[in-house]
This record gives structure tokens, C-alpha cells and sequence, in this order.
């Protein structure tokens, strides 16, 4: 509960409830012999109750779940609930009145909810598939590593955290010394990661013909497919895209394209914006914090000398 200043009536109300559902199983590879299984990764709802207006005081009701079974593997899911029953004017146009469909003993309008899926593919994940298993240098690096093998996406977005990461860890290892295998051979590894991510919205389509019985607006469908990715040239290159597929459109969505350079106390990267809008951006930047914005130098396009690819 806070206030708002200038006002007769102040405060907001508001509640977030959320919770996890896990799983004891047994596990011989944990020292306690029980291992925690996420069943249900998120559960929850939100509401609030603005007391500094008389209009539409009540917000939606907001619910969501995340399911994570498997590392490489998210599911969420969110759907909304309206407060407001829809009334007609004099004109027999519809509009949102102030009156709840919770006083009406009712349920709240469902608006619409939105489901979305992501799946990370490693080369680890494909060497588990086709039982390739794992040399004794990577189960090294897997015991250094955090156990958190997959990435919650933002299928609204292009741009996921499996490339942001990848970004981040374009930088030399082992001080610049070449690792060798048990036969005294440099080891090839070129390590990469690709994400898919699938997404399907339910919304009420208010520019469609009112149902004056049901009180309702007709819904209507979209989806969407992002896909990234993120490879590691060698130590101190990396290179990473991203882009997707519109189906309402029935064409690519925006498609971005970069490459970094780890020069030790410098990090150089170039990005490019392939479509709709091409653009492009260079950058090369001290990596110490205290001097990035000091010693720089930047250079990118604007709307009015854009590249012109075609």
C-alpha cells in the first residue's frame, strides 16, 4: 500500500502470487540420494485495486506458468482476464463499462493467453542423443560450469540470452595456451548453440463483429518462429545471429548478424541488421568498466545513410 500526493483518495493494492511445484526422486549420483525435479518451474497471479480512482479501479487478473522438465527445454504459458463486462451505448456500440464481472457472479472475461516454446541444441545434447558420450576434458569442463544447461527465452523478442552469453564469452582461456589432447594434438573445438522458439498468441480481435448475445468480441489466432544462434570461431572470435518467421506476414522478421573480437584489453564487434530496416554498427571499446565509455570509438548507420543491400 503507498500513497499518491494530490489526491482525496491514495494507495494502490496489489497482490503477486506465485509458486513452484517440485519432485523428490531418487538419484544415485547425488551424495543425499534424492534429487529435486521441477514439475512446475512457476505459478502465478497478479491482480491490484487502484484506490485513487472511481474509473476501472480493479485491474485484469494475470495468470502464467513455467514449466522447465528438461534443461534444454522451456514452456510458458499466460492468459489474461478482464475485470470489466462490456456494455452498448445508445448506438448499440459496444464499450467497456464499470461495472466487474466479478460482482455479476461471474468469471472474468477471458482475453487471451499466449503459449510459447524454446529448445536449446548444443553439441553436448547431440553427442547424449546419438551416444557419442563425453571425452574426459569436457566432463571437466561440465563440473566447472553452472548446472543451468538451458535458457528461459523471450519469444517476443530475437533476441535471446544464449547469444548475449555467447557474446560475452568470446575471450581467450588457459592465458593464450593452446589445449592438446592426450596425443599431444591441438583440439579442435568449435563450440555453438542454436535455439528454436516457437510461439502462439489468443487474443480478442476488437476490430471484428461484436457478438451483441455473448457479449464477446471473436478471437483470433497468430504465431511466430525466432530462431538464434551462436558459434565460437576460436579463442577471442564469436559469432552470433538471430531471425524468424512471421507467419502473419508470411516473411522473415527482423534478422541481426554480429561478430566480436576479444583483442585482450580491447573488444572489437560488428553488427548488421539485414531486414526490414539495414543498418549496421562497429564498435571497439576498452574492457575495462572505469575506461569503456572513455576509450571508444563508434561508428553506425542512420535512417538517412542506412546500407543499401538491394
Amino acid at each position: 500500500l503507498y500513497g499518491v500526493p494530490g489526491k482525496g483518495k491514495t494507495g494502490n493494492i496489489s497482490f503477486d502470487i506465485a509458486n513452484n511445484v517440485e519432485m523428490k526422486i531418487k538419484s544415485d549420483k547425488d551424495s543425499t540420494g534424492i534429487k529435486k525435479i521441477s514439475l512446475i518451474d512457476e505459478l502465478g497471479l497478479a491482480m491490484s485495486y487502484n484506490l485513487a480512482t472511481d474509473y476501472h479501479p480493479l485491474s485484469d487478473l494475470t495468470m502464467r506458468i513455467r514449466l522447465k522438465w528438461w534443461k534444454n527445454y522451456t514452456f510458458n504459458m499466460n492468459a489474461v482476464f478482464a475485470s470489466y463486462a462490456y456494455e452498448l451505448d445508445k448506438d448499440g456500440k459496444p464499450y467497456v463499462g464499470n461495472r466487474t464481472l466479478w460482482g455479476m457472479g461471474k468469471f472474468g472475461r477471458f482475453q487471451g493467453t499466449s503459449q510459447n516454446f524454446s529448445f536449446t541444441l548444443t553439441p553436448e545434447k547431440l553427442k547424449k542423443w546419438f551416444g557419442g558420450g563425453d571425452d574426459e576434458e569436457d566432463k571437466k569442463k561440465k563440473s566447472n560450469k553452472d548446472d543451468e544447461d538451458g535458457v528461459d527465452t523471450d519469444i517476443e523478442s530475437n533476441v535471446d540470452d544464449t547469444m548475449v552469453e555467447g557474446q560475452r564469452g568470446a575471450k581467450k582461456s588457459g592465458g593464450g595456451k593452446a589445449e592438446t589432447d592426450a596425443d599431444g594434438y591441438m583440439r579442435f573445438n568449435m563450440p555453438w548453440s542454436l535455439t528454436f522458439g516457437y510461439g502462439i498468441t489468443m487474443r480478442e480481435n476488437t476490430s471484428g463483429k461484436f457478438n451483441t448475445k455473448s457479449m464477446r468480441y471473436p478471437y483470433k489466432f497468430s504465431q511466430n518462429l525466432n530462431f538464434s544462434g551462436n558459434l565460437r570461431l576460436s579463442d577471442g572470435w564469436n559469432i552470433s545471429f538471430s531471425s524468424g518467421y512471421d507467419f502473419d506476414q508470411h516473411k522473415m522478421s527482423m534478422t541481426t548478424a554480429s561478430l566480436q573480437r576479444d583483442l585482450h584489453c580491447f573488444n572489437m564487434s560488428c553488427s548488421v541488421v539485414l531486414a526490414p530496416y539495414t543498418s549496421y554498427n562497429f564498435s571497439f571499446r576498452c574492457n575495462a568498466a572505469t575506461l569503456t565509455d572513455a576509450l571508444k570509438y563508434d561508428k553506425r548507420s542512420g535512417y538517412s545513410n542506412a546500407v543499401q543491400w538491394y
